[in-house]
């Protein structure tokens, strides 16, 4: 009697040793992150103190692990620069990262000085990048003006598009006669 108790002590200790000894797996951490809907949203960014941007949008997901905002469902995108409107932007979503830069799938662009139409990028290719220091990466490019037409492709420029650059651009200047006026709502050329 005491020798098969002694055994089932023996492996009751065991067995606790080799419990105990096993990691405790970590449960995993639920995503607490804020999702709003039916949203206006205005971004200050840090790195263009004198620019604003304001969305109207469907949703907005914040996720506390990348500490990065979506934005989709956008009807509306706009860039004030010291309280004038700079820039329309119409895109599917626009993805926020820490550092108030946007990542957007493709993009339409309208910068009312100068009424450049600037499309960027396509479904299917690399995300735009609008980084609110330098302006506009994006790996396709076509721009309309009353006066030009330009597409190229590995585009980056200003957000005025006064210093762009591209790869393979195929240009399209009209010259002569009148300018036709511009068909942006509150643009200039």
């Amino acid at each position: 009697m005491v020798r098969p108790a002694l055994i089932a002590l023996v492996v009751i200790g065991v067995l606790s040793l080799f419990l105990v000894s096993r990691p405790v797996p970590t449960p995993a951490t639920p995503n607490r992150g804020v999702k709003l809907e039916n949203v206006r949203l205005t971004l200050y960014p840090e790195q263009d103190p004198k620019a604003r941007w304001e969305f109207a949008a469907s949703q907005v997901e914040q996720d506390p692990g990348t500490r990065e905002a979506r934005v989709t469902g956008l009807q509306s995108g706009q860039r004030f620069v010291e309280n004038r409107l700079d820039m329309r932007l119409s895109a599917p979503e626009v993805t926020i990262d820490r550092a108030d830069n946007l990542r957007l799938p493709y993009a339409k662009v309208e910068i009312l000085k100068g009424c450049y139409t600037v499309n960027l990028g396509k479904p299917g290719e690399m995300p735009v990048t609008i980084d609110q220091r330098e302006g506009f990466r994006a790996p396709s490019v076509l721009i309309t003006a009353p006066s030009l037409e330009v597409q190229g492709k590995d585009f980056k420029s200003d957000f005025g598009i006064e210093n762009p650059s591209w790869r393979d651009p195929i240009e399209k200047f009209i010259s002569g006669g009148e300018q036709p006026p511009c068909p942006i709502e509150g643009g200039s050329s």
